[in-house]
């Protein structure tokens, strides 16, 4: 299952798909995960999306802040801190179980180095990167080339064994420098949601637009997704 762009885009419209943040993860199995969090949860003044610390669900790396000088470039307060592997080939985060017997689900993974380590100045010409995996299937190379730069990757999967087990996002060291997440969303999808997104093919962001709109846009209490286009990958 991994992603290749090279594959047929896979288009799809959607009026409005209206995901409520506020449930708790045993609920409905909405996740939203501030990596390296060492604080109380929070709510984000700008979205209104429910943060948690990673603690709960990765027991492997260190914890981060990124550099003051970065800070007021972060999109979001979860780009503040961030959990970096400078160890273990593998490191997974067991991010949801199956809610209300779902199994297929929506990824996605934010990333800002911010300088976290001193390192920031020299990406430009030596970029860290690193594989993503969902459970065993690759998902995307990361290439972080700029510290003031908030990376998004996003996904449409369906977890094995019908969703008995847990989802897992992995961050895998390529020996091109220290993985490193900033946060980590989940949200469960109805099963005849992107028919195209089974047990053996994903389907990663293209592109996403707000079709009529002269602004980004990421609601308060809703994730609004207004056009997405995804490919496949198997």
């Amino acid at each position: 299952m991994g992603f290749s762009a090279a594959q047929l885009v896979f288009f799809s419209v959607l009026a409005l798909l209206l995901v409520n943040v506020h449930a708790e993860p045993t609920s409905l199995g909405f996740v939203s995960i501030d990596c390296g969090l060492s604080g109380r949860p929070y709510v984000d003044e700008i979205t209104n999306i429910s943060y948690v610390s990673d603690d709960a669900y990765i027991a492997t790396g260190e914890k981060h802040e990124i550099s003051s000088e970065y800070k007021n470039l972060a999109l979001y307060r979860s780009g503040l801190s961030l959990r970096s592997f400078p160890s273990g080939g593998r490191n997974c985060y067991a991010v949801a179980a199956a809610a209300r017997g779902r199994s297929k689900y929506l990824v996605r993974a934010w990333f800002m180095h911010g300088d976290y380590d001193g390192g920031g100045g020299s990406l430009a010409s030596t970029p860290v990167r690193f594989d993503l995996y969902i459970g065993l299937a690759f998902w995307f190379e990361m290439t972080v080339s700029d510290a003031a730069t908030t990376y998004a990757f996003e996904a449409i999967t369906v977890a094995a064994a019908g969703g008995s087990s847990p989802l897992s996002v992995c961050l895998v060291d390529t020996g091109h420098g220290t993985p490193f997440v900033s946060s980590l969303e989940v949200r469960p999808m109805s099963s005849d949601m992107y028919l195209d997104a089974v047990a053996n093919q994903s389907l990663g962001l293209f592109t996403r637009g707000n079709m009529g709109a002269s602004y980004f846009l990421r609601s308060v209490d809703h994730d609004l997704f207004v056009s997405n286009s995804y490919y496949s990958g198997q």
